[in-house]
Formats: C-alpha cells, structure tokens, sequence
C-alpha cells in the first residue's frame, strides 16, 4: 500500500511541475528541451505525411481528424508542438504559417465547444510570448 501511495504522490508532482512549467511559474529542465528539427521528425511520424503539404490543405484540421485519427487531445499536442516549431525556427514566414496553424487548431477546438479548447489559452499566450521576443516579425494581428 505505501508503494502504491508513494506512486501516485509522484504522478501528482509530475502533474504539478508541468502545470507549473505550462503557466510560466517554473522552467522546462534542460533534459526537457527538444531540438526543432527532432521534433519536426516525431511530428511528421506521428502524422505521416508531409508538414508542408498538410498545411497547405484547404482543412487541414479535417485530414488530421480524419485520416490521421486525431481526437481533441491530440489536436492541443499538435498545436503545442506547431509552438515549438515556431520556437524553433528563424524564418519570420514560416513562424507566421505556423502560427497561423496554431490559430486554426484552436479556433476549431473552441467553436467545436471542446472542453479541452482551455488547453489553448497557454498555448496561445506561449505563442505571443515568442512574438515578443522577436519584435521585427510580423504583426499576427494583420
């Protein structure tokens, strides 16, 4: 019974840091941080196609939901991922494309009434947050 007490302590603390990580209040530990290109990887394995020509699709929510199988959760991973690709990147373009994508997760997440559109607002504010930091990009709002 303690080992079983002692392990969910851990799953809870585990839950804690990346809330706090998620809200900003702690940092990813260095081990944690993924190379743009290693995540641009996993991501094209998971979705088994081609980024680009994924987002190039006039819906491409509807291919990821439909020919890839992805559910709500898995769209705010998608997202979550686009964000670090952005990170990533040094291309004001491409920052802006996948910001776009971003955008477009979470607008049909939230007009879905998704109860894990609230999943968007950190990812969202981690996105602004980037193009802040970069004040020579272009302006999403336009």
């Amino acid at each position: 019974m303690e080992d079983y007490l002692l392990h969910e302590i851990g799953k809870i603390g585990t839950l804690l840091r990346a809330l706090l990580v998620r809200i900003g209040l702690a940092k990813k530990e260095p081990e944690e941080e993924i190379d743009g290109e290693q995540l641009r990887t996993d991501l094209l394995n998971r979705i088994d196609t081609d980024l680009d020509s994924l987002l190039a699709e006039p819906d491409f929510i509807a291919a990821l939901t439909g020919r890839c199988g992805f559910d709500d959760g898995q769209l705010v991973r998608f997202a979550d991922l686009l964000v670090d690709l952005v990170a990533a990147s040094d291309d004001p373009d491409e920052r802006l494309r996948l910001a776009g994508a971003v955008g477009a997760v979470c607008r049909h997440l939230d007009a879905k009434r998704s109860p894990l559109s609230r999943e968007c607002y950190p990812i969202l504010k981690e996105l602004d947050r980037l193009f802040q930091e970069q004040p020579n990009t272009k302006n999403l709002d336009k």
